[in-house]
């Protein structure tokens, strides 16, 4: 008869230890595991968050010290006009203005980027806004390249072939009675192969040739050799063409679409932008 020995207890406190071990690790693990997602969310965000706050720097550095404040705040899409950016806001602060010997005035504008309905902002910054910096340094007449739904101050007109209001914009109306229209287009230096100035030029491209070798006695309008590239063969078992009366016969075609991608139109790779006039 066999009899069973006890462990000894040392044997029970180790299993309990090396339990209550395994426990810690795997607790310390997680929670460092999760500590590192969150400080990656946390950054990416807080990255989002300026680069938003670019958006709205551009926005006002260019209205200058016209710029008016936003005290309330306001979702970002309505100056980038993505749907996606809803769960954003803004605000921005602007500061007495101060004059500089030269009569240049200087302000500066406090901007807060907000997510969803948080109290405190996920990013804020300082920019200056001058008198220099509100369009006075552009001509009448200059054109900018303007990146954001929202339109700049009223110193700008969209270039879209509107009607110049004299009264409001005289410099303006004495260079052009009406605005440009620079939709859909692209802008180009004149000379080289431009048309003249302010005319638009119509799309061109350069011209596509080929060829191919014909084998046969008169029956066989197959090519002698594979096709390549934009060519390609079809076999036609009924059809009138050259007066075959429905013999069998290959079609030729050329397709550029085989060999490169194609539109209703020709167009390098671009970006939209809109474009604006200084009007004054």
């Amino acid at each position: 008869m066999h009899r069973y020995r006890k462990r000894p207890a040392s044997m029970l406190i180790s299993a309990i230890l090396a339990s209550i071990m395994f426990i810690i690790i795997a607790n310390s693990f997680m929670n460092l595991w999760g500590n590192s997602f969150t400080t990656l969310t946390a950054a990416k965000t807080a990255t989002q968050a300026q680069a938003y706050s670019d958006i709205v720097s551009e926005k006002i550095k260019l209205e200058g010290t016209d710029a008016e404040e936003v005290t309330t705040k306001t979702k970002l899409s309505e100056i980038t006009g993505n749907d996606s950016d809803d769960d954003w806001f803004y605000t921005y602060e602007i500061e007495n203005e101060t004059e500089d010997d030269n009569g240049n005035i200087f302000k500066v504008a406090s901007i807060k980027i907000y997510k969803d309905d948080e109290n405190g902002p996920r990013y804020s910054t300082e920019i200056p806004l001058s008198s220099l910096g509100n369009g006075n340094s552009l001509e009448v007449g200059m054109v900018i390249a303007w990146t954001i739904a929202t339109n700049p101050s009223d110193n700008y007109l969209e270039c879209n072939g509107q009607s110049i209001d004299s009264t409001k914009y005289p410099k303006l109306y004495q260079l052009m009675h009406n605005v440009p229209d620079y939709r859909g287009v692209f802008l180009r230096g004149l000379g080289g192969n431009s048309t003249s100035l302010g005319e638009l030029q119509g799309d061109a491209i350069r011209n596509i040739t080929g060829s191919f070798m014909v084998a046969g006695n008169g029956n066989d309008h197959g090519l002698s050799q594979p096709q390549s590239g934009a060519f390609y063969q079809s076999w036609r078992t009924s059809g009138s063409e050259w007066g075959n009366n429905g013999t069998p016969y290959y079609m030729t075609y050329f397709d550029a679409s085989r060999v490169v991608p194609v539109a209703v139109e020709n167009r390098p790779v671009n970006k939209a932008v809109r474009y604006f006039i200084k009007a004054k």
